[in-house]
């Protein structure tokens, strides 16, 4: 019981910090996203998900080269394929701020259909990042 108990004040401090964090984000660094199964997409996701933070955050934040930000996006991405025509995308994507410490995290999926699996799992991303990020500021 007792443990159970520190568990929940370390989950809550954890948040607590993870909040306060999000606070000081204003400038975020869009790291090079690992594409284990498919390295060829790394560049034109990157690209996208750029694309996507400046539209979505408006001035509540902008992409910044890494010496100038408050937090750096990364992640992890795969790429599925059902057929030689059909491709999803899934990953695990982290804001981390300057001392290491994760802000936020999120499993974000590419909806199908979708004219582009990049630019969609970008949208989903940066809609799911700036949302957390306007709810902390």
């Amino acid at each position: 019981m007792r443990k159970a108990g520190i568990l929940v004040v370390m989950l809550l401090a954890a948040a607590s910090l993870s909040a306060q964090s999000a606070k000081h984000v204003h400038r975020i660094y869009v790291d090079e996203l690992h594409f284990p199964s498919h390295p060829d997409m790394q560049t034109s996701v990157r690209s996208e998900l750029i694309s996507s933070l400046g539209q979505d955050c408006g001035s509540g934040c902008t992409v910044v080269e890494k010496d100038t930000a408050d937090a750096v996006l990364t992640g992890s991405v795969s790429v599925q394929t059902s057929n030689n025509q059909n491709y999803t995308v899934q990953g695990t994507m982290r804001l981390v701020d300057k001392n290491g410490t994760v802000i936020w995290a999120a499993m974000i999926y590419s909806s199908a259909p979708a004219q582009s699996v990049a630019s969609n799992f970008a949208e989903h991303t940066a809609k799911n990042l700036t949302t957390f990020l306007a709810a902390h500021q």
